[in-house]
């Protein structure tokens, strides 16, 4: 869940070379999720469950911010992606 200057959960844990679907939602406006060191990308719009599915090849943490410009705050709307082996 997405909300301004926030996800919820912020860490998502994973395991290595198993499909993953991660759902969306927004409460409040249009925000982004993007993995860069994982390569997915997402946009999650308010009032829509949005789907992201991935297999990662490669175990370790890896950031996640939105990159949807949500106002003041926005910097800090942040999350980790923890791929266990």
């Amino acid at each position: 869940m997405a909300k301004k200057f926030e996800y919820s959960p912020k860490d998502i844990n994973v395991r290595n070379g198993i499909p993953v679907m991660l759902e969306f939602t927004s409460l409040d406006r249009l925000h982004g999720f993007n993995c860069p060191d994982l390569g997915i990308r997402a946009d999650i719009v308010p009032g829509k469950t949005n789907q992201l599915r991935f297999t990662s090849n490669k175990a370790g943490p890896f950031p996640f911010h939105c990159d949807n410009f949500c106002g003041i705050g926005h910097e800090g709307m942040t999350g980790t992606i923890t791929i266990e082996e």
